[in-house]
């Protein structure tokens, strides 16, 4: 395989009745169960005078990020005890460190990264799935005429070892290309942003980019080779990630983090609260264009309608592992089982949580 720029791995990642008279009512049923939820909901959050303090982070500016932005701004973090403050680290490997140092607690990162840094010795802890599929459309230059033909050809990727490298090379074995045999050279060339300069210099022919700027892309005059996601390659495209030693002695505060989250999901899922979750991409993205805000929705809303119940992927987690483990034997040492703690999205399904979340948002 020809790759440009330092091959080499990072391998340690440090970074919810007054009356004294009782009067007998007659209850109807769907009354009670309005009572039920609510009440299940109050007793699962948790009073907002002692807000606790947390810092979350996010890698990446994407539609999908709002899962961290929408919490924030309808004031579901704080609903739930929380004095949440979010950050961006724009830089999954970076995004790791602050996570094994103890700068943030929860963070909102690539399944990549975590990997590797799981494998150094980090603790880094996958308790979320976000987005669970190969959430990235390769695009590319005129010249290019189909994925076949990226034989020959210069792939931007941010870093060698990252997702959005993983990505290209378990898109590219999928249409049985191998990278050294079809003599395909990936280049380490950054954020989205700059791979996209990177084809508009010529310094590359083709990269991975978010499904919510391919309207972009291709008004550009770029080509759109396709959506990997209907692909159906087991993928953890995003994830949210915590430590073990946070967990180990903050679990209350990342169950309550994750509540909130899960709030913000179903917030998302709600067609009627699109104008709100527009406002909210368009603040943060800082779009001013109506079709570009409208693209980013229909991304976000479409993952949030696909996690419900936001479990990780084992499947997708082992499907980077085995890619990972071409470049580190550390990672080759993981399972799944090692770097997935569901624990916490388990809770909140047992107790009835996620599903009184959905009943309230639905009624709003």
């Amino acid at each position: 395989m020809s790759l440009t720029g330092n091959d080499s791995l990072s391998r340690d990642l440090d970074w919810l009745h007054n009356s004294k008279e009782v009067k007998m009512v007659r209850l109807r049923p769907k009354f009670l169960e309005t009572v039920f939820t609510i009440a299940l909901l109050i007793g699962l959050t948790h009073s907002t005078s002692a807000q606790e303090k947390i810092r979350l982070s996010y890698s990446a500016l994407s539609p999908s990020t709002a899962f961290l932005w929408i919490p924030r701004e309808k004031a579901f973090f704080k609903k739930h005890g929380l004095d949440a403050e979010i950050i961006l680290i724009e830089s999954g490997t970076l995004t790791s460190q602050a996570l094994a140092s103890g700068e943030i607690g929860i963070a909102d990162n690539a399944g990549a990264p975590a990997i590797i840094s799981n494998a150094s010795g980090s603790g880094e802890t996958i308790i979320m799935g976000l987005v669970n599929s190969l959430e990235y459309n390769m695009v590319s230059t005129k010249q290019v005429k189909d994925l076949a033909d990226l034989k020959g050809k210069r792939i931007g990727v941010s870093r060698i070892g990252s997702s959005s490298h993983a990505a290209a090379e378990i898109a590219l074995d999928h249409f049985k290309l191998d990278a050294k045999r079809d003599h395909i050279t990936f280049v380490q060339s950054g954020t989205m942003t700059t791979r996209v300069a990177g084809l508009r210099v010529g310094a590359i022919d083709a990269t991975v980019v978010d499904p919510a700027f391919v309207p972009f892309m291709l008004k550009e005059g770029y080509k759109d080779l396709g959506y990997l996601g209907k692909f159906g390659i087991p993928y953890q495209h995003e994830s949210l990630d915590s430590s073990k030693a946070y967990l180990a002695k903050h679990r209350d505060t990342a169950l309550k983090a994750v509540r909130g989250i899960i709030e913000g999901i179903a917030f998302i899922a709600q067609e009627r609260n699109s104008s709100e979750v527009k406002r909210v991409l368009g603040k943060y993205l800082k779009f001013d264009d109506p079709s570009k805000i409208d693209d980013a929705y229909k991304s976000l809303r479409g993952y949030a309608l696909n996690i419900r119940k936001p479990y990780p992927t084992n499947e997708g987690v082992n499907s980077l592992i085995n890619f990972l483990a071409k470049f580190n034997p550390k990672v080759a040492k993981l399972t799944a089982q090692d770097v997935v703690d569901a624990s916490l999205v388990e809770e909140l399904e047992k107790n009835g949580f996620i599903d009184a979340v959905y009943k309230e948002a639905q009624g709003r």
